[in-house]
């Protein structure tokens, strides 16, 4: 007689609830009710939201990286400022209202970005630490404040600056 009743248990239909798709027993009553308002609970807390139904595209245009870019690079120490080309072939100091003019930027598809930098150093900085020290912070603030992925960071050094000495 066990084995008859446990074989009946086995064959109840189930059925689908319209919320979860869940298969739950027929006849387990408000037991089995409360369990799934549980379950689904916890499914939209876990529930990611694709990248698809966000609300538009952002897009960064390379001045606004320019910016961020320039403003990482002047507090970075033994970096005099940003230089610009000048047609005598040397490198010219930028004032504070023109430092985006020595930074390129190229953006891929608002996906990746690099960049080349030419900057005027501070005399007695080690050339190469300070070059290493752009890339690093560079790097790191690009892709922590825009979220794109930073596939180069050139520093030109154009010059060095002597305090003191006048043009």
């Amino acid at each position: 007689m066990d084995k008859s009743i446990e074989k009946k248990e086995k064959e109840k239909p189930e059925v689908i609830s319209d919320e979860k798709k869940e298969k739950v027993p027929v006849g387990e009553g408000e037991k089995a009710k409360k369990k799934e308002k549980v379950e689904v609970k916890e499914v939209k807390k876990e529930e990611k939201i694709p990248a698809k139904e966000i609300l538009g595209n952002i897009n960064i245009v390379p001045e606004v990286i320019a910016t961020i870019i320039s403003r990482t690079v002047i507090n970075i120490p033994g970096v005099a400022g940003l230089a610009t080309q000048a047609k005598g072939g040397i490198g010219t100091l930028l004032g504070t209202k023109e430092l985006e003019k020595g930074i390129k930027v190229d953006l891929v598809e608002n996906k990746e970005v690099s960049t080349t930098i030419s900057v005027i150093l501070e005399y007695g900085s080690v050339i190469i630490q300070v070059a290493k020290e752009i890339q690093k912070k560079v790097k790191e603030e690009l892709e922590t404040k825009t979220g794109l992925k930073v596939t180069g960071v050139n520093v030109n050094v154009q010059g060095v600056h002597i305090e003191g000495l006048k043009k």
